[in-house]
């Protein structure tokens, strides 16, 4: 007997992704601002504080919903990916260093911590501030999210 393919993947591979994405995004930054304290960090630094939203900004409460729409955009790029990543002997390692990499690193913002942040800006590097986060909550996303959609995988 054949087996049934679902025939739309995209949506269930994409829900499960910013499901993962949402809770590990949240698990692991609260955890981190709390540790790591990240606003006093901010308000410290003279050019962080310039650049960096208070605490209480509203569109810092909004990170979290905005994760959905990250998640979703996420998704949609690994998608055509997914045969690579899913399913493969260290599938999620593969999945973490080509996130860690895109979109920490090698992203193409001038944020800190990027190779064009470090060239084109003058905020200060302290590999202790955001890359364990990143690093930590992408590891656990990887590791998840492959885990709960090679499950899945029919």
């Amino acid at each position: 007997m054949k087996k049934t393919i679902n025939q739309r993947p995209v949506i269930p591979f994409t829900l499960r992704f910013i499901a993962i994405h949402t809770l590990t995004y949240l698990v692991f930054g609260i955890f981190f601002m709390l540790v790591s304290r990240y606003f006093e960090y901010f308000k410290n630094d003279p050019i962080f504080e310039l650049v960096m939203k208070p605490s209480d900004s509203l569109y810092v409460g909004l990170a979290p919903l905005a994760q959905v729409l990250r998640g979703a955009l996420l998704a949609l790029a690994i998608f055509p990916f997914r045969e690579v990543i899913i399913g493969r002997r260290f599938g999620w390692l593969k999945l973490f260093f080509l996130l860690f990499v895109l979109t920490s690193i090698g992203a193409v913002i001038t944020g800190p911590g990027s190779i064009e942040g470090f060239l084109y800006t003058r905020f200060s590097f302290n590999p202790l501030i955001g890359y364990p986060e990143v690093a930590l909550q992408m590891f656990a996303f990887s590791w998840l999210f492959c885990r709960w959609q090679n499950k899945r995988k029919i």
